[in-house]
Formats: structure tokens, C-alpha cells, sequence
């Protein structure tokens, strides 16, 4: 069986609610009058809503959203670093101390270089942290094709070092990590 929409007159199912062509609503309310989705009411409440989903997504968007620097750090290029070796030396000077610094080719780094940060750790054949440097990689790196030394880090107890890791990082988040054993024999104050 079927029955016409009194609105456009479309031949609807017997059993229709809701007219497909302009949406008049076949079912009255207990008063006699149409409920809110009747006469085309309900395309409109669509089209508000996909405006209003839409208008927030655009707005997340443009405002770059809560985790811009996460995907900042998501899409960074990555560094790109040979570590040829660590070096060290004692000072006579005042209180005894000791310094070890780290040497790297870099073969590839990014355009951009803010926000990027390198953490270079010492530590003994323990596994135990002597201690650590971070520089922004702004402040080390320069154009050359020798190795650049960075990772300065000084202390007045004599280290045992045995390995250095060097981090790049962007946003606070790790994006390379390298690890080199370190020849003690380079180091001044071991020999």
C-alpha cells in the first residue's frame, strides 16, 4: 500500500515516517500539529549541525589544535650526525676540574633549526650518568665539513667515562639518538 505527502504530493510507502523528497513528517504529534521534524525542518537541523561541526574543525585547525608542537615534532627533519670521538682535559687553575666535550660531523641537518636541541650524556662502564649538556643547536652547529665540538660538561670529581649519548630533540621530544663508546685514550687527564 502506499499514500501520497500532503506537502508535494510524492507516493510514499504505507509505513513511511518521513517524506524522501521534503521531508514532511507523516506522524502528528498527540495535538494534532507536526513535531519539529516535519515541513523540511530536519535538512535544516542537518545542515546547522554540519555547520557546526565543520566551523569547529576549522577552528581547531586554525588555531593550530592542542598538540601543535607534538606534531611539530612528529613531522621535524631529522639530524643527521657521525661522532668521531670524546675528548677531554684537566685544569690546574683554582679548584681541580675536569671537562669532556663530544665531536660530530654533522652530514645532514634541517633548514630550520629552532626549537632544536642537542643533549649530549656521559656515563661509566657502570651505566651510571656522570653528566649531561643541552644546547640549542643553533648555538652548535655552524657550516663546515670538520667535526664540531659541543657537549662541553665540567665537573671536580675525576669521571671514568666509557660511552656518550647524544640526543636531538625538538619540541621536548627525542627524534635521533646516537651512542659512542668512548677511546679513553684521547681523553688528556686518563693518561
Amino acid at each position: 500500500m502506499t499514500k501520497n505527502c500532503p506537502k508535494c504530493g510524492k507516493e510514499l510507502p504505507d509505513n513511511a515516517k518521513f517524506c524522501m523528497d521534503c521531508g514532511y513528517s507523516m506522524e502528528k504529534t498527540d495535538k494534532g500539529s507536526s513535531n519539529i521534524f516535519s515541513n523540511g525542518n530536519i535538512f535544516i537541523i542537518l545542515i546547522a549541525l554540519i555547520l557546526v561541526v565543520g566551523g569547529i574543525f576549522i577552528l581547531t585547525l586554525g588555531s593550530g589544535g592542542n598538540n601543535s608542537s607534538t606534531d611539530a615534532a612528529d613531522n621535524a627533519e631529522h639530524v643527521d650526525l657521525t661522532i668521531t670521538d670524546v675528548n677531554g682535559w684537566d685544569s690546574d687553575s683554582g679548584k681541580k676540574s675536569y671537562t669532556l666535550y663530544t665531536r660530530a660531523i654533522f652530514n645532514s641537518i634541517p633548514n630550520d633549526l629552532k626549537g632544536y636541541n642537542i643533549k649530549s650524556t656521559y656515563y661509566d662502564s657502570n651505566g651510571t650518568k656522570i653528566g649531561y649538556e643541552t644546547e640549542t643547536l643553533e648555538n652548535v652547529y655552524y657550516d663546515t665539513e670538520f667535526s664540531i665540538g659541543f657537549g662541553y660538561y665540567t665537573t671536580y670529581k675525576l669521571p671514568d667515562p666509557d660511552y656518550v649519548t647524544v640526543e636531538i630533540i625538538k619540541n621536548g621530544k627525542v627524534i635521533d639518538n646516537y651512542t659512542e663508546k668512548i677511546d679513553q685514550s684521547k681523553i688528556d687527564y686518563l693518561n
